[in-house]
């Protein structure tokens, strides 16, 4: 028996409606581009905008059930838990071509939502690249290594045979294993002001689909943790309070600190610069009172009490209410015992902007918690 393919049935039924490509990509609401890729089968132009076709066309549904599963629509189940992550993350062919991005990775990456967009490709020879990534050298020389190791497998891909002819022109000779690779997939994002981003690139195969790749960027931060209310800190906090604590909602990357006055701001522009002191301001009054509870301070206390009469002098007496604990944060407590009231009790917090008419209002902020113990 001869399974027909997606694209196959797809162009069928458009013949039997009389209809040509573009008039299919406006009734589904999606770009001619993305139809005629369904439709030839040279890339997967979104599970939404497939779902968009088989429905103007009227497919039905044991037809759908028959279909050749290459290049077929994603789990429901997984789509969703795609699009429900925080963090830029998109599904890719053997070949290393988008399937499907969420929000957050067509934020970050915007081409990563037309039909087979390459990860690889973009690297290698977009000019953006270049511009946006601080290691982009570095970076051309993994994805040269990604590349080959691909090929070793015995996959006989025509694009990845020319994206290997591509990376040789910068990698060459000795230079093709440099000083540093072992910093494997990270990706460093230039900014106008303040250091810059990185995330690191987390490569997964989806269960049930060997023949796909889910690429997730994670942020990275670049500041270690502090003890809460160290009395001798032996690194003390230097740097802007919410660093790698800030991520964007709608790229997913870390938010930077840095300029004058100081503000923090989003690699990708998708947020107006942020006023520093006004951010970290609604940040303790949110979470100073979480972390100083009555209970918490009973029991502070008692501590404080028992190190006190052992000889030992603490830097800074604990608060008896969560209130006087602002009183403190903003009086009397060093930046390093703030730092590690944060990073004590904070895993991230993810920053929206809210537009109102031509001004910007305050963000919203989501809070991601530790638990407290």
């Amino acid at each position: 028996m001869v399974i027909a393919t997606l694209g196959e049935v797809v162009a069928d039924y458009r013949t039997r409606m009389t209809l040509d490509p573009a008039r299919v990509a406006e009734m589904a609401g999606i770009t001619e581009a993305q139809y005629r890729a369904l439709e030839t089968g040279t890339a997967w132009p979104g599970s939404a905008a497939v779902q968009a076709v088989i429905d103007v066309l009227r497919i039905p549904y044991d037809k759908r059930l028959h279909l050749k599963p290459t290049h077929s629509p994603l789990d429901p189940c997984f789509s969703q838990i795609l699009h429900g992550y925080d963090l830029p993350a998109f599904i890719v062919d053997s070949e290393w071509r988008a399937v499907e991005s969420n929000g957050y990775a067509q934020r970050l990456l915007p081409g990563s939502a037309q039909p087979g967009w390459s990860l690889p490709r973009w690297i290698l020879q977009s000019a953006e690249a270049r511009e946006r990534l601080a290691n982009w050298r570095h970076v051309v020389h993994v994805i040269a290594d990604l590349i080959r190791d691909e090929l070793a497998t015995g996959l006989d891909s025509r694009e990845l045979h020319d994206l290997a002819r591509v990376s040789r022109r910068y990698c060459t000779g000795s230079d093709s294993h440099h000083e540093g690779h072992s910093a494997s997939h990270l990706l460093t994002w230039r900014t106008a002001t303040g250091p810059s981003p990185t995330t690191a690139c987390l490569i997964s195969v989806p269960t049930g689909r060997p023949d796909l790749r889910q690429v997730t960027l994670v942020p990275r931060g670049t500041q270690p943790g502090h003890p809460l209310l160290d009395a001798n800190p032996r690194q003390p906090w230097d740097g802007p309070l919410l660093l790698d604590l800030l991520s964007c909602g709608l790229c997913g990357l870390l938010l930077t600190g840095g300029g004058a006055p100081e503000t923090y701001h989003c690699a990708t522009g998708c947020l107006p610069p942020l006023p520093a002191s006004t951010l970290e301001t609604r940040v303790a009054e949110e979470v100073v009172p979480r972390v100083f509870d009555p209970d918490e301070c009973r029991q502070l206390a008692v501590a404080q009490e028992s190190l006190t009469a052992g000889g030992f002098n603490m830097s800074l007496n604990v608060p008896v209410t969560g209130k006087h604990a602002l009183y403190q944060w903003s009086r009397s407590m060093t930046d390093t015992q703030r730092r590690g009231i944060l990073s004590s009790a904070l895993r991230s917090i993810t920053v929206y902007g809210s537009n109102n008419g031509q001004s910007w209002e305050k963000p919203a902020l989501r809070y991601t918690w530790r638990e407290l113990v």
